[in-house]
């Protein structure tokens, strides 16, 4: 079968079984839920699939069948650790503790780190309020996930070299023992690789494995590619790598859907995602501005020696942290140069946040200033030379203010009784845990806001 008549076939199983589930009542008191999340899909890309040329019978499929948001605000900053963990908790990152990708590290002694691990998520997440009622939770390359005690079935996000000896590191930290290892007989090793469509494609196996194996109740997967090849080269419509890593993960969702639809037939299917993106032409070295300014000591070969402030990127935003938050004269040194650079348009400011004004807008909790660039600008890592630099090719990114449109991410959801076609508008996206809690029967009383009206 060539991949348009599957593409038909699953298309056309798809509408039936959700037909006919839809018509039924549930027959336990728990439904499962899967939650899908494809890395940096914008809504536009779905809901005008149409314009931007794209083949994505699945993904459309959701939307005529079922209900969806016309955008979903993230959580500050809008990136992929922060606003995954909201997705689970339903809380922003001053509960749940993820406020970055990244560790804060101006020194590089935790070698370039991420947020990787269960234990550091401060609030309930969906997998303990379904554990807690007797259900079986797997989890497939979420963020944030390694070693979290509630996951039953679990291939964690976790990376440090991105090398074939990964697979080992990542085969040690997965549950149960051994089921990685026999799904990577037939799909090969899984490791954070470079290629991230192959990526996409163990995740997909590993994802019907866990179906097929354990049948859980709770099935979170996180798909990466999308959002790999818009950083590489821009988003859509600028960069046609992305339509067909889109066209591609609407197959690899078809496969895990037609797995769960066998498993569970009166499955409730949420898929969502984390962030949008913006293309990027130049970049914004505020730690370059520091160290002209005495704010940053670097040795003869570029390497910090010492600094006073700091600044931490998320793509589009970067909190400024001060070495001693007490030291008024540096406060003020620093103030004033974010002022300066902020006045003149060509530095790609868009706007400085200070203080407690800036933690509520999604800074580091120990941070002092919170900056969000305009369009076109994103946040770079150079320690000395030009402030301001022009790319020799475009690229993308996240991580702005969620004031910015082009940062909306996605939320379509099908299952038995929800409203076919029904138009949520925008909504937060804390929001959307409760409303799995309430979709699987489970108690998240630590939840923020109430759920969507699906039906």
């Amino acid at each position: 079968m060539n991949r348009k008549s599957f593409s038909s076939w699953l298309l056309a199983a798809l509408l039936a079984v959700v037909s006919g589930a839809s018509a039924q009542q549930p027959a336990a008191a728990h439904r499962a839920v899967l939650l899908v999340t494809i890395d940096g899909l914008h809504p536009g890309y779905v809901l005008q699939a149409d314009a931007f040329g794209l083949k994505i019978p699945v993904l459309r499929a959701l939307v005529q069948q079922g209900a969806h948001a016309s955008g979903v605000t993230n959580v500050n900053p809008t990136v992929t650790y922060p606003n995954h963990t909201t997705l689970l908790t339903g809380v922003g990152p001053e509960e749940h503790g993820i406020h970055t990708n990244t560790v804060f590290d101006p020194e590089g002694t935790e070698q370039e780190a991420w947020n990787w691990y269960g234990a550091q998520i401060k609030a309930p997440t969906l997998w303990e309020a379904a554990k807690a009622a007797g259900l079986t939770t797997a989890s497939v390359l979420w963020p944030v996930s390694v070693a979290h005690p509630a996951i039953d079935y679990n291939v964690p996000e976790f990376w440090r070299t991105k090398t074939p000896s990964d697979r080992y590191l990542v085969e040690a930290l997965s549950t149960p023992r051994g089921f990685l290892e026999g799904v990577e007989e037939h799909a090969g090793g899984f490791i954070a690789e470079a290629d991230e469509a192959a990526m996409d494609e163990r995740i997909t196996e590993v994802a019907v494995a866990m179906i097929e194996q354990a049948r859980p109740e709770l099935l979170t997967v996180h798909i990466v590619n999308l959002d790999g090849v818009q950083h590489a080269s821009g988003p859509l419509p600028q960069n046609p790598q992305a339509r067909q890593a889109l066209e591609d993960i609407d197959a690899h969702v078809g496969r895990i859907i037609a797995a769960e639809r066998v498993a569970h037939p009166d499955a409730t299917i949420a898929i969502a995602s984390d962030h949008g993106f913006l293309p990027v032409e130049k970049t914004l070295h505020l730690n370059a501005a520091f160290s002209a300014a005495g704010l940053i000591e670097l040795d003869q070969s570029g390497k910090l020696i010492s600094w006073k402030a700091y600044a931490w990127n998320s793509g589009g935003s970067a909190s400024v942290v001060l070495k001693d938050p007490s030291d008024q004269a540096t406060y003020a040194q620093v103030d004033q140069l974010l002022t300066t650079l902020s006045a003149d348009a060509g530095n790609g400011i868009a706007s400085v946040l200070r203080g407690k004004e800036a933690i509520d807008g999604g800074a580091l909790p120990q941070a002092s200033f919170l900056i969000d660039c305009q369009p076109g600008f994103g946040t770079g890592k150079a320690l000395r030379g030009e402030v301001v630099r022009t790319q020799n090719r475009l690229t993308g990114t996240h991580g702005y203010f969620n004031s910015h449109k082009e940062m909306n991410s996605s939320f379509f959801v099908i299952g038995p009784g929800i409203q076919a076609g029904k138009d949520l508008g925008q909504i937060d996206i804390r929001r959307i845990a409760p409303t799995l809690a309430h979709e699987l029967n489970v108690s998240l009383p630590s939840a923020t806001q109430a759920p969507l009206p699906l039906r």
